[in-house]
């Protein structure tokens, strides 16, 4: 990482906001040669941490820029293997809290970009899915919302997309785990304002 890049993405996340314009500069530094280091990954997590705003631009480069590392530039290519699945969770669970949805967006990316993925990180995703199903709230990267105590269609195809993703626990079917976490959705939503894609 050039210590520019760091830099900038502390001083891009000093006031909590960042402007399309900004995004713009923090992708042409990561991505001059078509590669982000380790650092330059865990800057950009550091900085979706401090963000208490974040732009559809900021999330589209978030899980573009930690997709393509995760996949394509951490050995081996197209696949993500313990060691690095390790590092996503601790990542992701850095700050204690629940998962941004950037960072949900970012593990249904890698579930259907990846050839394959540890059965741990897979669990952690249905537990991460599930949350935001359950306990949710605010803007998605396609322009949808999620909403708490209900599964909307948003919230629906985000579910759809990931379970069926190739690298889920039974790419194109659901899993023994997966059915297991819709069921458990489906009796904390029951009286809930479910939309008919989540039915």
């Amino acid at each position: 990482m050039s210590v520019h890049f760091g830099e900038l993405a502390k001083r891009v996340g000093a006031d909590g906001v960042i402007t399309p314009e900004e995004v713009l500069t923090l992708r042409r530094e990561a991505w001059p040669d078509g590669r982000i280091s380790q650092a330059e990954a865990e800057a950009i997590f550091a900085l979706n941490r401090e963000l208490t705003t974040k732009s559809a631009e900021w999330v589209d480069f978030f899980v573009e820029a930690l997709g393509e590392y995760v996949i394509n530039q951490r050995a081996p290519a197209g696949y993500v293997d313990p060691e690095n699945a390790s590092w996503l969770m601790m990542q992701i669970d850095a700050d204690g809290q629940f998962g941004s949805m950037a960072e949900i967006e970012l593990l249904v990316r890698i579930f259907e970009r990846a050839q394959n993925v540890p059965a741990a990180l897979k669990d952690y995703a249905i537990s991460q899915m599930e949350l935001a199903a359950l306990e949710g709230t605010g803007p998605t990267r396609d322009g949808g919302t999620l909403e708490a105590g209900n599964v909307n269609a948003t919230e629906a195809r985000l579910l759809r997309r990931a379970i069926f993703a190739p690298a889920s626990e039974r790419p194109a079917a659901v899993g023994r785990k997966e059915a297991d976490m819709l069921f458990r959705l489906k009796d904390a939503t029951l009286g809930g304002d479910n939309a008919p894609e989540w039915k």
